[in-house]
């Protein structure tokens, strides 16, 4: 009890955010995408293939490289060549709630890339608090 009691505390004592700007259909936020298992990013393709058992849904992405730290990059295979998804209704939460996504490891949301036109900023300056 006294946890959801925290929760809900931090809840409404946290900072909130909007979002502002627009999609400029770049199709980044479908491709590079890092998936965590267990807590930390997938680095190898048997970790993957073992997420893909347990969830169906992994099934629409594919490994696509690897970025400076070894962490698997992942490509939507939804992606269509002029950058829309070809299941655009039916896509994912994640999908749905991009860029206002956040971080497993820090809970911060993700900062969008400069080419995808959005921007997540506080809803009040650090000034209106004080």
């Amino acid at each position: 009890m006294l946890k959801w009691i925290k929760y809900y505390l931090n809840k409404l004592q946290s900072p909130k955010y909007i979002l502002k700007g627009k999609c400029n259909k770049c199709g980044r936020c479908c491709r590079n995408i890092i998936f965590y298992a267990y807590g930390v990013p997938i680095k190898n393709e048997e970790v993957f293939e073992e997420l893909k058992l347990k969830n169906k849904r992994m099934n629409l992405f594919y490994p696509s490289g690897k970025n400076e730290y070894g962490e698997i990059l992942f490509t939507c295979k939804s992606l269509l060549p002029n950058n829309r998804c070809k299941h655009y209704f039916f896509r994912s939460l994640y999908c749905r709630k991009y860029p206002m996504v956040k971080s497993l490891t820090t809970g911060r949301y993700l900062t969008p890339p400069e080419e995808c036109g959005y921007t997540i900023e506080p809803e009040k300056q650090f000034k209106d608090y004080i």
